[in-house]
């Protein structure tokens, strides 16, 4: 009867526009895929789980986690791009692909202004670090070496333009050091060279790192993390840190109003639930929220701060 009613009522108005603002209403009415451009088993892909568990809880809709890896997380960020913009395809996780590697590869299809960016839930910090085994005990120590014997060095990050890779980058930079880099496609690839010592140090999330038999010597940060009190910053140290990476929620420019809106309130509904609360507090990483505007002012600065970073490094798009 209700079907009936809304199909004579759209039949009415006589319009397209009426019905589809009618279909809209009702969203979500189908699974919600989430789009997680790291590998399984990392930091952001378990968090991302976690939130993606509360949010189908809230809306009534499985959300259903799909990991699409590659090239500094680009891979995974395009196809929310080319998604179709009705709020059932979510990106989630750093923004860096966005940020970052947009300015460094020549093969990313989109560009900053191709999605709207829902809610920040948490920003992702990193560390440098070493095998359990190294004989180095504090970054200063591990940089003496690196200028003495730049040849000599391997060290792992998240893949070009990605914020493991631009942090440590900067701080070469400012020493006037240049050593051979190794992307991986995620920090479940990096771990076992770094914990065996195949790279003499890798940067990596301090939340993916806790409880793993290596040592954090610096955290990428102006304040250091809740989970590893007793490792200085990099700025603690006078080198230069890049911010955090901001993760969250993003979808393709587009997206109904109303659709964000629903979005953005059972985003923030479920960092606020238990079960998301209980995983953030294992991986003993603190919930930073922000909604859509606050979220965009920050993605939007941290563009424009990566872009001028990119110049001034000297790296030239690939």
């Amino acid at each position: 009867m209700a079907t009936t009613s809304r199909t004579i009522a759209c039949a009415i108005v006589g319009t397209l526009i009426s019905c589809v603002a009618q279909a809209q209403a009702s969203w979500p009415n189908k699974n919600l895929q989430m789009v997680v451009p790291w590998a399984a088993g990392g930091s952001v892909d378990t968090i991302g789980r976690a939130l993606g568990s509360a949010l189908a809880a809230i809306l009534g809709q499985q959300v259903v986690v799909v990991n699409r890896v590659g090239a500094a997380g680009t891979i995974g960020t395009a196809s929310v791009a080319a998604a179709k913009p009705d709020g059932y395809t979510l990106g989630w996780g750093p923004i860096t692909p966005i940020t970052n590697a947009a300015h460094l590869m020549k093969s990313v299809t989109y560009q900053f202004e191709s999605f709207q960016y829902v809610c920040q839930v948490f920003e992702n910090m990193f560390a440098v670090s070493v095998p359990q085994d190294s004989p180095f005990k504090t970054l200063p120590d591990l940089l003496g070496f690196l200028s003495a014997n730049p040849d000599k060095a391997t060290y792992g990050h998240l893949g070009v333009g990605s914020i493991s890779h631009l942090s440590m980058e900067n701080v070469l930079h400012a020493r006037g050091t240049k050593i051979t880099d190794a992307p991986y496609a995620g920090e479940t690839a990096l771990l076992p060279d770094l914990q065996t010592g195949r790279v003499m140090f890798g940067i990596v999330s301090v939340g993916g790192m806790l409880g793993r038999p290596v040592r954090m010597l610096a955290v990428f940060s102006d304040h250091r993390h809740p989970g590893a009190p007793d490792v200085p910053t990099v700025a603690e140290l006078g080198l230069p840190s890049l911010q955090p990476a901001l993760n969250g929620i993003f979808v393709a420019k587009g997206t109904p109003q109303d659709v964000l809106q629903k979005l953005e309130q059972s985003c923030e509904a479920a960092t606020k639930s238990e079960s998301f609360r209980a995983t953030m507090g294992k991986l003993r990483e603190p919930i930073v929220y922000f909604g859509p505007q606050e979220f965009t002012r920050r993605a939007a600065r941290d563009n424009v701060d990566k872009a001028k970073l990119v110049k001034t490094l000297g790296l030239q798009a690939q």
